[in-house]
């Protein structure tokens, strides 16, 4: 028990991190939902109230000159507890009704301002001003035209906007969340007491099998914990919604209910109600929750029926219990005597309530995914932080302290990308919102500069670093890396202007190369040849992982709370990586780099080696074009092809995820297939066919599907590709005649101009072409380079220059 008590305590801190981490994100996810759901029901009496005003403007009146519209509001305003004001504006924005009094000064036109929520339902909008919600319905109906002549029905003639103080949903929320919490704490402890037991009764093993039962043990418990966590709370949010859906059908049938017993009490007979057909196909229209509707009488005939399809069924249902969850029914009575004369029944929509689910596992899922990504970084750092414990730091007796010790690196390496990466699924949304011209030059290019910018940045800066780190410490660029990314990240959320924008994000490209290189130093200076392989491995999948969490959570984020805020939830993050030095890095100063005696990089020898022609082919036909299709795509196109598509954020988020994941698990494997033959050449033609055709796909179909395919086939080609450029390269006579280490850095610095180039180049195409139309002609590009590849290399010989 004794020596297994640093484990148990920092296995629990892992168990309670994580479920916070989840429950804090599931419950912001269903949140939004949750709120916008319930402003839905409240609307109920005012899309009534839309019908009606509507239904006037179709016999002539105009919206100004509304008899006893007073009256109305006021008889609508009694309905709720916790509303603020109605309004009535006309299609200039012009306020002609409200309930409060208008102050003297109040202006002739006024613009609605608010924070936007996505609402469930899309003939409404919805927004947040802080104190109260606004629900903002459109009025259409006949508008007289700029000669004067009137405009068919259909047009906007004015909006209807419904004002309710936010302390009702805001104790609603408090009840919501405290019910998840509640939850997450039950589900913690229990699990807790779990894991105290499987990790006290651990037995004495070698240290390989100590780390893999450890690694299991604590995975497998929170992975759970996360599961159970996730598939209860979506199981309690579809029981509240569904409840909630069949109050405000209720609310809306009680409506339609008290309409009808009116026209009923005038003599009128159920059967002979007109266009009650037509009406009730108005109702299902403004209430997309609802599938149909019938109205019956006594002996159960229909009288009325509308539907999403429109098929009339002439019908009763003959099983009322099969769908009893998704159905409601109200009575209705005769006002003299109270009798029941008729039924009028909604069955809900089945689709919307899946779409919706679909949509709260998705969320959840992915939340699962980036928990479960950061739960293997901190047990990966655990393991090594209590080996370490066990010793002096400085030694290092066997290749596994080695590695302990690099696993530092992997876990720095992680959460300072999970920062800088927060940002990359919107920046040129930001941009495009920030837009201001630039020099004459080409919008969409000017949409692509902050990411080139970036990019260029990234590539000196990391020069710069690789030099310090050298000649003093690997420290220094690393510390000055992290302090100048969170300025960029800073002034990237408090930019108002594009230039401002662009020159944010390349201060944050300057610290991106400065640590990411000085993390290169401290791997390369602290490993051994016999770890080197293992080390950098480890090193990579921290940045990968930090590059998926970052970008699914950034994007969820921004859904939630909008571009700014991320920024700065970025830079907090990239601060963090900074108290991770000061604690666990700051004395590892790592080796002294003997000063080499080759002849420095001068311009006659950086000329003839690229002059090489397999040098040359492969620069500017595989690297280059690569970088320029990934970053153009995954980081330029892709956010706004898909925002055009209406997709989204957090499924931009997630799309750009596959590309990660794709490289994380694929490369591994199809590395160890490209080791094995001697020749590289196939391998680097492969990869570069597999991601042009993926781009070049866009030309045969458009959509979000092709853009999911065409990410996962260049995560695919990078997976073949990169292992097979970087042995190729090495087994040139031109590498071993520059220098090997010259020689990488050289390919480093043409894929970080390729990665410049991309947004560049896909913005110049879309100046003239649409974006699938440049992405098309990058694709058939990158395809024909590769195939002239295949037939200009030489592999193995020197080449001609």
């Amino acid at each position: 028990m004794r020596r297994n008590q640093s484990i148990i305590i920092l296995s629990i801190v892992i168990l309670f991190f994580s479920l916070s981490f989840m429950v804090v994100l599931v419950s912001n996810s269903f949140e939004k939902i949750f709120v916008s759901s319930e402003l839905t029901r409240y609307a109920v009496p005012q899309k009534d109230f839309k019908r009606k005003i509507e239904a006037a403007l179709r016999f002539g009146k105009s919206l100004d000159n509304l008899i006893g519209i007073e009256k109305e509001m006021a008889g609508y305003a009694a309905m709720y507890d916790d509303l603020s004001n109605i309004e009535i504006y006309g299609a200039r924005q012009n306020l002609i009704y409200s309930i409060e009094p208008l102050p003297e000064d109040h202006p002739g036109s006024t613009e609605i301002h608010g924070k936007r929520i996505d609402s469930p339902d899309p003939s409404m909008e919805i927004m947040d001003t802080g104190d109260t919600y606004l629900i903002i319905l459109p009025l259409t109906g006949p508008a007289e035209t700029w000669m004067g002549t009137t405009a068919p029905t259909g047009s906007l003639v004015g909006n209807l906007v419904f004002s309710f103080h936010k302390h009702e949903i805001k104790s609603e929320v408090l009840d919501f969340w405290g019910k998840r919490l509640m939850l997450g704490a039950l589900i913690a402890v229990f699990a807790g007491v779990i894991l105290f037991r499987l990790l006290s009764k651990i037995p004495r093993l070698n240290v390989h099998d100590l780390r893999k039962l450890i690694f299991f043990r604590v995975l497998t418990v929170i992975v759970l914990t996360q599961a159970a966590f996730a598939g209860i709370s979506v199981y309690q949010f579809h029981s509240d919604h569904v409840q909630l859906v069949r109050e405000k059908v209720q609310a809306q049938l009680g409506l339609l209910r008290s309409d009808m017993e009116r026209v009923l009490a005038s003599g009128i007979g159920l059967d002979r109600i007109a266009r009650m057909d037509d009406y009730l196909l108005e109702i299902i229209e403004t209430n997309p929750e609802v599938a149909s509707m019938k109205v019956l009488d006594n002996a159960g005939n229909v009288q009325a029926y509308a539907s999403k399809e429109t098929l009339k069924d002439t019908s009763a249902p003959k099983d009322r219990k099969v769908q009893d969850d998704l159905w409601v029914a109200v009575p209705l009575k005769k006002i003299t005597d109270d009798s029941v004369i008729g039924e009028i029944r909604a069955v809900l929509d089945k689709s919307s309530m899946r779409k919706l689910i679909s949509k709260l596992l998705l969320d959840s899922l992915t939340i699962a995914l980036i928990a479960s990504l950061l739960i293997v970084e901190q047990i990966y750092f655990m393991i090594s932080r209590i080996r370490r414990k066990k010793r002096e730091i400085s030694e290092n007796r066997t290749d596994q302290d080695v590695l302990d010790k690099l696993m530092l690196a992997r876990f720095a390496a992680f959460v300072f990308l999970l920062a800088f990466a927060m940002p990359m699924s919107f920046v040129p949304l930001q941009m495009r919102e920030l837009y201001t011209p630039i020099l004459g030059l080409p919008r969409d290019v000017i949409l692509g500069l902050p990411i080139s910018l970036e990019m260029l940045c990234a590539l000196g800066a990391s020069l710069v670093a690789g030099a310090v780190a050298d000649k003093r410490d690997w420290r220094t660029p690393f510390v000055c890396g992290i302090l100048v990314t969170s300025t960029g990240l800073f002034f990237s959320a408090q930019a108002n202007t594009g230039v401002s924008f662009i020159l944010a994000r390349g201060v944050c490209g300057l610290g991106y190369g400065l640590s990411w290189m000085a993390l290169q130093n401290f791997l390369f200076t602290n490993c051994t040849p016999t770890t080197r392989a293992r080390g950098s491995s480890h090193f990579v999948a921290g940045l990968f992982s930090g590059h998926i969490c970052g970008t699914a959570l950034g994007a969820m984020l921004a859904e939630r709370i909008g571009y700014s805020p991320v920024f700065l939830i970025a830079m907090l993050v990239a601060l963090t990586s900074l108290v991770f030095f000061m604690f666990f890095m700051r004395d590892l100063k790592g080796q002294t780099v003997p000063v080499s005696s080759a002849v420095p990089i001068q311009a006659s020898s950086l000329g003839s080696f690229i002059a090489d022609r397999n040098v040359f082919a492969l620069i500017f036909f595989c690297v280059i074009p690569f970088s320029v299709c990934q970053v153009g795509l995954l980081f330029f196109a892709t956010p706004l092809y898909l925002n055009e598509l209406g997709i989204s954020q957090s499924d931009i988020g997630r799309v750009l995820m596959i590309y990660g994941l794709s490289v994380v698990y694929l490369a591994p494997q199809l590395s160890k297939i490209v080791d094995r033959r001697e020749n590289k050449k196939p391998f680097i033609v492969v990869g570069g066919l597999l991601g042009g055709l993926g781009l070049s796909l866009l030309y045969i179909h458009q959509g979000f599907l092709v853009i999911v395919i065409a990410i996962f086939l260049l995560g695919l080609a990078s997976s073949i590709g990169s292992s097979a450029q970087t042995a190729f390269a090495l087994k040139l006579e031109a590498t071993r005649e520059f220098g090997v280490g010259k020689a990488m850095a050289i390919q480093r610095a043409a894929d970080k101009l390729g990665q410049m180039l991309g947004p560049l180049a896909l913005g110049a195409l879309m100046s003239g072409i649409s974006i699938s139309q440049g992405l098309v002609v990058l694709g058939l590009g990158y395809m024909v380079l590769s195939i002239l590849f295949l037939f200009l290399v030489r592999e193995g010989s020197l080449g001609k220059k």
